[in-house]
């Protein structure tokens, strides 16, 4: 199927780019689909692509000797990937696996590299917005880790999960395709169980609601572990 420009307009990182930019961005890229649960690249595999998600959910993980998976980011539709590799030419620095059927989109690194040396002054201001953003958010995942306890990663977690999706209201958050328990475990590096009794006792105090698809934080959450005036 030829990959059309318009499948990237909306996307932040390319929505400044004219017409003829994204048409030499999209010549050589390439679309793939895969089942729920495939492994897209593994850590330490070449960095020969961006990886564009146009449908579907992949997370970025590292995993360890013994099994064990710590999940750093859960991206959805328009989110991207792999960026650091096609800059640097190091290899992957994490694993992506689908979470549901998806569709993706394959920017090779040579018309991606072209772009940028093309377009010195629009991409260091697309580059440098884009890792400042990166590394805030690296940060605030170390503090949480280290100056939270389960309940306060749960919710800090959960707040996270809200802003990539876009929720900016104050007060109370609504995350539209919620997580599972063992998911929220991966990304705050606990187990299962622990997730599921801070979920329970968020619940009785009033801090989080459920539904069978969402997850509400309510605005106590927010003031007592985002600090929110």
């Amino acid at each position: 199927m030829k990959v059309r420009p318009t499948m990237i307009r909306n996307i932040p990182l390319f929505s400044e780019l004219t017409d003829a930019e994204l048409d030499l961005l999209t010549a050589s890229a390439r679309q793939v689909s895969y089942p729920k649960g495939n492994i897209v690249f593994y850590e330490g595999d070449p960095g020969e692509f961006l990886l564009i998600v146009l449908s579907g959910k992949v997370k970025v993980v590292l995993l360890g000797e013994g099994g064990q998976e710590i999940t750093l980011a859960m991206l959805g539709e328009g989110s991207f990937v792999g960026e650091m590799s096609l800059l640097d030419g190091a290899p992957r620095s994490a694993t992506v696996v689908t979470v549901d059927k998806s569709t993706l989109l394959q920017l090779p690194r040579e018309q991606f590299l072209e772009l940028i040396w093309n377009h010195q002054g629009m991409a260091m201001k697309m580059l440098l917005s884009h890792m400042s953003r990166r590394i805030r958010e690296a940060d605030e995942y170390i503090r949480t880790l280290s100056m939270f306890d389960v309940y306060g990663r749960t919710v800090r977690c959960l707040i996270r999960l809200a802003q990539q999706q876009g929720v900016r209201n104050s007060e109370r958050i609504v995350i539209s395709d919620r997580p599972s328990h063992k998911e929220l475990a991966s990304m705050i590096s606990c187990s299962r169980e622990s997730v599921t009794r801070a979920m329970t006792v968020l619940q009785e105090n009033g801090y989080v609601s459920t539904t069978k698809t969402e997850i509400i934080l309510e605005r106590r959450a927010l003031e007592h572990y985002w600090n929110l005036g």
